[in-house]
C-alpha cells in the first residue's frame, strides 16, 4: 500500500447524516421536538403564534451550536435546522389559525418525519464515525509513511551519497521486537555494493545503541539487483546469554543451528554441503562456539565428527562424559590431539574419499544425483580444525586437498584461526569455503579480510562474548548478519537459576541421550581407513587420559573404560601407518592392512545368541520394572536383580551402563563400592577372577568374601587369629 493509496478525498466518505453516536444532548433535542409536536392536542388558542415562533427559533438555533460544537457535517446541522424550523413553522400556523385535526394529522406527519431522519442520523453515526476514524488513522499512517520514506531518501542521500532511493512503506516489525527490516529501491544503476562501509555512519546517523546496527542483503535469486533490505536493530540482543535449546535429534541435511540472531530466528550454517572458517582474536569465544557448532553436529543421526584440536580443548567435553564417568560413548568419533595423529586422520580422509567416490558410483547413478547423499547407513563426515595455524604443514596440505576433492563424497572441513591472512588460512581454505563466522578481532581489517565482498561488519556489535558476525556465498544470508551464539557453559548463567543447573549437566546430559542416535562409519568407509580408524581410541585414550608421556593409569577414567582399554591389543605403531617406519636395510615398512580393533562395542541383536537374546530380554525387562515401579528400588536390589538378569558372574562394569540406563545417577567408582558392600552382606558372591553373581545362582556364598567380627562364635579377643 503506498502513501497515495492511503489519501482519500472527502468525496469518498459515506453519505451518512451524522458523525457521532447518539449523545445525551440529541435525545434532549429529541424529546423536546416530540413535546412541541404534542402541543397540538392541548387547547393552544391563547397562546399567541408568536411565542410558538420565537420558541421554535431559539431551539433551532441551540441544536445547531450544538452540532457545530460537535463538529458534526455542515449536512447535519442542515438536517437539524429543517427538522426544527420545520416543527416551528407547523406550530405557529397553528396556534395562530386554531388547531383542527387535519393541522393535526399533518403535523404529525411532519413529526414522524423528523424523528425518522434524526433516528436514522444517530443509527448510522457509529459506523460512520468508525469509517472516520479508520480513515483519520490512514491518513495519519500515510503522513507517517510519506515522512519515513523521505526520511529514508534524505538520510541515504546525505549519508551515502544516493540520490532517489524509494524505501517500501511497509515496514516488516521483528517478532522480537528487537528492530525492523525496510525494503529500498536503488537507482536502477546501483546495487547492494553502492552501500558497502556505511553501516557504522548509517547506525550513528539513527541514534542506535552499541549492540544495535544496520545491515544489508540483497536478497533471495528472484529479487531485482537494485532493491536492498537494510535490517535495523535498535535493542541490544547481544547482550546477556542464551541457553542452548533442547537436546533433540536432527540431520546434517538441515542447518546446523548455533545461535539466535536480531529477529529472532535461528542462526545457523548448511555443513553437509560447506565448511566455514571462524576468525576471532584470543579471548573472542572460538573455542566455545566451536562446543556449541559441536553440539550441533552430534545431535545429527547422520555425520561422523571429527576434531583436530591438538590442545584438546575443542573436544574433551564431547569425550570426558565417557572416559571419565563410563555414560554413554564418546561424542565425537575421532578426536586427533596429537600431530601424528592428525596425520593419520589426513591419512584416513583421503583413502575415505577414494573408496566413496569408486564404491559409491552406482548408487549415484541409480539415485540420478551428483554428490552423495547423507543418511545414517552413510554419514556425511565433518573435519574441526581449531587453530589451524598449529597444524604442521603436511597436515595443512591434506586439509587443503580434503578441501578440494570430500565435496561430492560429504567429507567437509571447517577451521578457526586468530587472523584471516594467509599464515592462518590457506588460499585454497579461503576460495573454497563458503561459511564464514566473524567473532571480535583486534583490527577492523581482520573482518575485512574475512568478508572481502561484502565488507566488515560494524565493530560495535561485538560488545559481549558470544556475539559473531556471519554469512554464507552459497547458501545464505549472504552478507555478513549478528547473531549471538547459544552459550554452553553454567558460569554464563545467575547461579542457582536453572539456565546454571541445565548448563552444569549439559554435556552428561548429550552423552545419555545422544549416544544411542550417532551412527556409525559405514563399511565401506570403514574399511578403507583401515586401522587409522579401527584403532584410533587404543592410540587416543593415551594421548587425553595419559600423563605427558602416554603412560595411563586406572584412576585416570572409568573402570568400565579401563577394562575395555586393558582388553585391548597394542595398535599399530604411527612410524609403521604413516610410512616412517624401515627394516635394518632401510626400506620402508609397510603397514598391515588388518589387524585387531579398538572400538567402543555398540550391542546389536545380530551380534547375540539365543541365550543372550535371553539374559537381554531379563536385563531389559529389569531395568523397565526398576524405572516404572511404583516404589522404586533400592540401588542394592536393583543391583542385585540386574546381576541375576545376566545368568552367570559378570564385572562390576558389565552391569553399571545397565544401572545408568535405569537410573542409577552416581558415577567415577562408587558402584564398585556398591557391589563391594553386596558382597559382604551375601547378596553377591565374588569369584576370584574378579566377576560377580547373585547369590541366588547357586554359587557359594562365602567365595571371596572378607572375614569380619560376626564371623567368631567367641567374639574379638585379644589373642590373635591362628
Amino acid at each position: 500500500m503506498s502513501s497515495s493509496e492511503l489519501l482519500v478525498t472527502p468525496a469518498e466518505k459515506r453519505w451518512d447524516f451524522s458523525r457521532d453516536a447518539v449523545t445525551h444532548g440529541r435525545l434532549v433535542a429529541w424529546g423536546s421536538e416530540l413535546g412541541v409536536a404534542t402541543a397540538l392536542v392541548a387547547p393552544l388558542a391563547d397562546i399567541p403564534w408568536e411565542a410558538g415562533a420565537g420558541a421554535g427559533i431559539l431551539c433551532t438555533g441551540a441544536a445547531v451550536l450544538y452540532e457545530r460544537a460537535r463538529g458534526s457535517w455542515r449536512r447535519v446541522l442542515a438536517a437539524r435546522a429543517t427538522s426544527w424550523l420545520a416543527t416551528t413553522g407547523w406550530l405557529s400556523y397553528t396556534l395562530a389559525e386554531g388547531p383542527t385535526l387535519l393541522k393535526m394529522a399533518f403535523g404529525g406527519a411532519i413529526w414522524a418525519t423528523g424523528a425518522a431522519v434524526n433516528i436514522s442520523m444517530d443509527k448510522w453515526g457509529e459506523e460512520t464515525r468508525a469509517a472516520e476514524k479508520e480513515l483519520d488513522r490512514r491518513l495519519e499512517t500515510g503522513e507517517q509513511i510519506k515522512q519515513a520514506q523521505d526520511g529514508w531518501a534524505r538520510l541515504l542521500e546525505d549519508i551515502c551519497g544516493i540520490e532517489n532511493a524509494v524505501a517500501d512503506p511497509v515496514i516488516d516489525k521483528w517478532s522480537s521486537g528487537a528492530g525492523y527490516t525496510v525494503k529500498v529501491t536503488l537507482p536502477a544503476h546501483l546495487n547492494i555494493d553502492a552501500l558497502r562501509g556505511y553501516e557504522a555512519p548509517l547506525a550513528g546517523a539513527l541514534h542506535l545503541p552499541k549492540g544495535g546496527g544496520v545491515s544489508f542483503n540483497a536478497g533471495g535469486p528472484t529479487v531485482p539487483r537494485h532493491v536492498v533490505y537494510i535490517a535495523v536493530t535498535e535493542k541490544n540482543m547481544m547482550s546477556g546469554a542464551i541457553p542452548y535449546p533442547k537436546l533433540t535429534p536432527t540431520t546434517i541435511n538441515k542447518p546446523v543451528g548455533f545461535g539466535v540472531v536480531g529477529n529472532g530466528d535461528e542462526a545457523g550454517l548448511n555443513l553437509k554441503d560447506e565448511g566455514f572458517i571462524a576468525i576471532g582474536a584470543q579471548g573472542s569465544g572460538k573455542t566455545a562456539l566451536m562446543k556449541t557448532l559441536g553440539l550441533g553436529l552430534v545431535r545429527c543421526v547422520d555425520a561422523i565428527v571429527i576434531d583436530l584440536d591438538t590442545s584438546a580443548k575443542m573436544s574433551a567435553v564431547f569425550v570426558n562424559p565417557y572416559l571419565r564417568y563410563g555414560i554413554g560413548r564418546p561424542l565425537i568419533d575421532w578426536p586427533a590431539t596429537t600431530e601424528d595423529e592428525c596425520r593419520l586422520v589426513i591419512q584416513a580422509a583421503k583413502d575415505a574419499i577414494a573408496a566413496r567416490k569408486t564404491e559409491y558410483a552406482d548408487l549415484l547413478e541409480d539415485e540420478d544425483v551428483d554428490n552423495l547423499p547423507a543418511r545414517p547407513d552413510i554419514p556425511a563426515i565433518h573435519i574441526r580444525v581449531d587453530e589451524t595455524k598449529s597444524m604442521p604443514d603436511d597436515v595443512l596440505e591434506g586439509l587443503d586437498f580434503i578441501i578440494e576433492e570430500g565435496r561430492s563424497v560429504n567429507v567437509r572441513v571447517s577451521n578457526t584461526g586468530l587472523r584471516a591472512t594467509r599464515e592462518y588460512i590457506t588460499g585454497t581454505m579461503d576460495e573454497l569455503t563458503p561459511g564464514r563466522i566473524g567473532l571480535r578481532t583486534n583490527n577492523s581489517s581482520e573482518l575485512q579480510m574475512l568478508f572481502p565482498d561484502t565488507g566488515a561488519p560494524d565493530m560495535a556489535i561485538f560488545t559481549d562474548p558470544g556475539t559473531v558476525a556471519y554469512m554464507s556465498t552459497t547458501k545464505g544470508p549472504f552478507q555478513p548478519t549478528p547473531a549471538k551464539a547459544y552459550a554452553t557453559m553454567a558460569e554464563a548463567f545467575p547461579q542457582g537459576s536453572d539456565d546454571y543447573q541445565r548448563m552444569q549437566t549439559l554435556f552428561m546430559d548429550a552423552a545419555r541421550e545422544l549416544s544411542d542416535i550417532r551412527p556409525d562409519m559405514d563399511p565401506i568407509t570403514a574399511k578403507a581407513m583401515g586401522l587409522a580408524w579401527s584403532q584410533r581410541w587404543a592410540r587416543i585414550i593415551p594421548n587425553l587420559r595419559g600423563d605427558a608421556h602416554g603412560n595411563v593409569t586406572a584412576d585416570r577414567m572409568h573402570e568400565s573404560v579401563w577394562e575395555l582399554y586393558q582388553s585391548w591389543e597394542k595398535p599399530v605403531s604411527y612410524d609403521l601407518l604413516l610410512g616412517r617406519a624401515a627394516d635394518d636395510d632401510g626400506y620402508t615398512l609397510a603397514a598391515p592392512s588388518n589387524g585387531a580393533a579398538a572400538e567402543i562395542p555398540r550391542l546389536s541383536e545380530t551380534m547375540l545368541d539365543d541365550d543372550e537374546l535371553d539374559r537381554l530380554a531379563a536385563q531389559e525387562a529389569a531395568i523397565e520394572l526398576a524405572k516404572t515401579s511404583a516404589k522404586p528400588k533400592t540401588d542394592d536390589d536393583l543391583a542385585v536383580e540386574l546381576f541375576r538378569a545376566q545368568g552367570r558372574p559378570v564385572k562390576p562394569s558389565e552391569v553399571y551402563p545397565l544401572m545408568v540406563k535405569a537410573g542409577y545417577e552416581k558415577s567415577d567408582r562408587t558402584f564398585r563400592d556398591l557391589v563391594a558392600k553386596l558382597g559382604l552382606q551375601d547378596k553377591l558372591t565374588k569369584r576370584h577372577d574378579g566377576t560377580y553373581a547373585a547369590a541366588e545362582c547357586g554359587e557359594d556364598s562365602n567365595a571371596g568374601r572378607v572375614p569380619g567380627s560376626e564371623d567368631d562364635p567367641d567374639g574379638r579377643g585379644d589373642a590373635p587369629h591362628e
